[in-house]
């Protein structure tokens, strides 16, 4: 079994402290509570690029904070 330790995991909404192997298994383990996500329908993505919400490339750094 692989060594745990118990990490804060710090957001919006406030701190959580979350016994797990690796920081990313904590925050996975948060995100899952916070957030949620499907295939966006047609109607989704004309809806939310209407309201001015840019599509994200995973991996990809935001323009602005490359701006120094």
């Amino acid at each position: 079994m692989a060594s745990t330790r118990i990490y804060i995991v710090n957001g919006p909404t406030g701190s959580r402290l979350v016994k797990a192997s690796v920081a990313s298994q904590a925050i996975t383990h948060v995100a899952k509570s916070e957030f949620s996500a499907k295939v966006a329908s047609q109607d989704d993505l004309v809806e939310a690029v209407s309201n001015g919400i840019k599509v994200e490339t995973y991996g990809e750094t935001a323009q602005s904070e490359l701006d120094v």
